[in-house]
């Protein structure tokens, strides 16, 4: 492939041959020969890794067509970006590569394909972004110094009240593991995507109350004088909350009237008006490697699309203004790479603003050592778990639950489903009053699988195995299909997509029987946990003697 035309025939070949193929498992172990002969150079691994996990994520829930557009989406990427990830390799790397490369390593962006899926085209939304980047601006604000100087304290706050969430980094194997973007209050990127926030959009949203009772006061010598600034920023601390939370909170009502009369909008009989209105669209998913970025998948975001509405809930301009605001920070964690909860909104970032930190710290040190001490009984531990609602808002009992969840003590994963479950007798309701646990609990099988076949790949100890499987059939005999039914799922293509993951190991035949026999046990109506233990750790036993022989001599 020495120029563009050569990349599109080899994309149109391969994609070609998609049609004639029936079947999720003939579609798996194509793709894992496209990849392997693709991605066979040194310095793909990261990259050949980055695309399966998305590849293999993407493929639950979908239809047959719908996974051949991913496979299409998967194959148009590799071919565009591997020049990319060679060069960049490269250039990390130059003691192992002193030569330079062929010309084909060394294509930049411009040289990339125009292929009918081209997954890394500009969206007609960011190309409009950029051109108004582009556009000469609105004249400078008078108050801008002292603007970014509030910003600034109201992120340094910020950051340091959500210091508090920061999570312990989980042993190995773990039911409370993490493959991918831990919770999101868990992840170093949260902070600074409420810093971006408050200083582009809530501190800027403010300005009138602010101007009235803090900027006017702001002097050229207190602005310049960092102890002077702080000591008046904080004495004016209550006020600017007060400034703040109130407009966060009256936003907020609106973002839920929105919301309601969107929901409404959408019910039959709806009258024949129409309204241009933000709703929750997919979006290309991000992802970077070696400092490339590429797109590949998708996830949520807000689009202005045209939706029919009847008189009663046309959205008013407050409202139409929350759901942009809602989405401008779902937009900002995506340029982060983090997808946030739908719980995570302007109420929330208001209670961000107005919870007691130190109590919370408190409260939370003292909860860790009761779930750490052996001699509390169950009973009083889920007692005294279901009195933080009394003191906090639900979102921030959430984080506390999982936080302590998280930290590897007593608190099991079963105690974690039973206070989701006991919240009410529906699952409408249980999210209301407990808004992210139920994030939490879903993606425990995914990643649990995810868990297993690292343990695979790294050839860990029969002990380790032993251990992530007891970890994941914990979870799946505490889940219901009922309501985790995708969830599952989710977690059973990990298993049927082992084949492509492990294309080209010595070890593939035995890591792909396993996988396989894994799934099967688990898509039983009453899993035989034990038999499907025994199994897998016999299949896999002769591996570790081999590995602990070698280690001997």
């Amino acid at each position: 492939m020495t120029d563009r035309r050569d990349q599109v025939l080899l994309y149109r070949d391969l994609t070609s041959r998609l049609d004639g193929i029936e079947g999720s498992e003939a579609l798996i172990a194509f793709m894992a020969g496209v990849l392997q002969s693709l991605l066979r150079r040194r310095g793909d691994d990261e990259f050949r890794r980055a695309v399966q996990d998305s590849f293999t994520t993407g493929l639950a829930g979908l239809s047959p067509d719908e996974q051949r557009h991913l496979a299409r989406e998967v194959i148009a990427l590799v071919i565009a970006k591997r020049p990319e990830i060679a060069l960049a390799w490269q250039q990390l790397h130059p003691e192992d590569a002193p030569h330079r490369r062929r010309a084909v390593d060394q294509a930049s962006a411009d040289d990339l394909p125009d292929l009918d899926l081209a997954p890394f085209d500009l969206p007609a939304d960011d190309l409009a972004r950029d051109a108004d980047a582009a556009a000469p601006g609105p004249a400078a604000y008078a108050h801008a110094r002292a603007e970014a100087a509030v910003a600034a304290h109201v992120g340094g706050v910020l950051e340091r009240r959500l210091a508090i969430f920061t999570a312990p980094e989980p042993r190995f194997p773990s039911v409370a593991y993490v493959h991918e973007q831990p919770f999101f209050l868990f992840s170093p990127a949260f902070p600074r995507v409420v810093r971006r926030f408050f200083a582009e959009v809530a501190v800027p949203l403010c300005r009138d109350g602010l101007e009235r009772h803090l900027y006017r006061h702001l002097d050229e010598a207190t602005l310049a004088g960092p102890a002077r600034l702080d000591l008046f920023l904080s004495e004016k601390r209550p006020e600017l909350w007060r400034i703040l939370t109130e407009r966060l909170g009256k936003l907020g009502g609106h973002h839920n009237a929105a919301a309601t009369k969107l929901v409404r909008a959408g019910a039959p009989g709806g009258g024949p008006e129409f309204q241009s209105v933000d709703v929750p669209v997919s979006r290309p998913r991000v992802i970077r490697v070696l400092g490339v970025a590429f797109r590949l998948g998708s996830r949520t975001r807000m689009e202005r699309m045209q939706v029919r509405l009847r008189p009663s809930t046309e959205l008013e301009a407050e409202e139409r203004l929350a759901l942009d605001l809602v989405g401008r920070l779902r937009d900002m964690a995506g340029q982060e790479g983090l997808d946030l909860p739908a719980a995570c909104d302007l109420h929330f970032l208001r209670q961000l603003l107005e919870f007691d930190a130190k109590h919370f710290a408190q409260a939370t040190r003292e909860f860790a050592a009761l779930v750490e001490h052996k001699a509390t009984s169950r009973d009083y531990l889920r007692d005294r778990l279901k009195a933080i609602d009394q003191t906090y808002a639900n979102t921030l009992a959430d984080a506390l639950l999982i936080l302590l969840f998280n930290s590897g003590g007593h608190l099991r994963f079963a105690d974690l489903h039973e206070i989701w479950m006991g919240a009410a007798q529906d699952d409408g309701a249980r999210a209301a009053l407990r808004p992210f646990l139920k994030g939490e609990l879903g993606r425990r099988p995914r990643d649990l699988a995810f868990q297993l076949r690292e343990v695979l790949r790294r050839r860990y100890d029969e002990d380790t195995l032993g251990a992530a499987l007891d970890a994941l059939f914990e979870v799946w005999s505490v889940l219901g299909r009922t309501r985790f039914s995708n969830e599952m799922n989710a977690a059973l293509t990990v298993f049927s997509a082992f084949p492509i993951v492990f294309a080209g190991d010595p070890e593939e035949g035995l890591f792909t029987a396993i996988g396989r026999g894994l799934r099967d046990a688990l898509m039983a109506e009453k899993p035989d946990f034990a038999a499907a233990r025994a199994a897998a750790m016999a299949l896999y036993r002769p591996l570790a003697e081999r590995l602990r022989a070698q280690s001997r001599a």
